[in-house]
């Protein structure tokens, strides 16, 4: 759907027999949280704008403002010393908010006076890990 989200890696020993040929693919906190939110923006009528407040591990582990440029968003303000933090805004006029705030919810939007609040969890897609299939 959006490309760049998925990662890879080399499973642990003890993981290996579990992944489907040998490689693990994943993805990371901040790859769920952005490919939601540009699910919402997608496809909830009238929506213009979604709020993500990734922690530090999510920043680590994914590239919000190399992704979110190639999908059309450009970075219109800062905020704080974060290099990723700032308001984006795509041409359509959608904008998505990336706030380092703790205790927030992952993805924040309010639609229609309600305010949808989504902790993202990352982890490995291509598993035959009981539990873990899709």
């Amino acid at each position: 759907m959006f490309e760049g989200l998925i990662k890879t890696q080399t499973p642990y020993a003890a993981r290996a027999v579990k992944a489907e040929g040998g490689v693990e693919q994943y993805l990371t906190e901040g790859a769920v949280a952005v490919a939601f939110a540009m699910h919402l923006l997608r496809t909830v009528p009238g929506l213009k704008h979604v709020a993500i407040h990734p922690d530090g591990e999510h920043a680590k582990n994914f590239d919000f403002l190399g992704w979110l440029r190639e999908q059309g968003f450009a970075r219109e303000s800062g905020i704080g010393t974060t290099a990723f933090a700032g308001l984006y805004r795509a041409a359509t006029g959608q904008t998505i908010l990336i706030n380092p705030k703790a205790g927030v919810g992952d993805v924040v939007a309010d639609i229609e006076g309600h305010s949808y609040v989504a902790e993202c969890k990352g982890g490995v897609i291509n598993t035959k890990h009981a539990g873990q299939l899709l």
